[in-house]
């Protein structure tokens, strides 16, 4: 699924010849962004969980990430460095296609992103699934930990000391 929004993303950013319709551009965005909150869902469930379980095992940690959680855990990330540079930079992606995702979803001011503004943040969306996907197992397992359970004061500072 998550490289089935990025190719439908893709498409909608080149969608119309000559000026693009904003719904195009506005659903490209939208779309980019949920491929990567997909592979970060992935990425907890298949980490905790695994996906040789059933269903009723998996889905619920799939479904436990939460969009307002995993952008404090990743604006504190930015600050803390307990993650590393690859979370990091994923985290500041996360964060760039998030704002550009509730814009293109709620805001009714013309979109700011144009037909190549867009196919820059599908191709980011693309990178950052990459990225996800080629974390080392340690760094896996403590993100997708740290994405769906609830944090204490001092996890993230924690975190960096193990």
């Amino acid at each position: 699924m998550i490289d089935d929004l990025l190719d439908i993303a893709h498409d909608l950013a080149q969608r119309e010849k000559g000026k693009p319709r904003q719904a195009s551009l506005r659903r490209a965005a939208s779309t980019a962004y949920y491929a990567v909150f997909h592979a970060l869902a992935d990425l907890c469930a298949d980490e905790l969980v695994g996906w040789k379980k059933p269903w009723n095992i998996f889905s619920p940690v799939y479904r436990s990430l939460d969009h307002n959680e995993a952008r404090r855990l990743f604006e504190r990330a930015r600050t803390s460095r307990s993650y590393g540079a690859e979370v990091e930079k994923i985290g500041s992606s996360f964060l760039r296609l998030q704002q550009a995702r509730e814009e293109a979803d709620y805001d009714p001011e013309p979109f700011r992103y144009g037909r190549d503004d867009t196919r820059k943040l599908v191709e980011e969306a693309r990178e950052t699934v990459a990225a996800i996907r080629s974390l080392e197992a340690e760094t896996r397992l403590l993100l997708a930990a740290h994405l769906v359970t609830k944090r204490r004061r001092n996890a993230i500072a924690d975190a960096g000391r193990n």
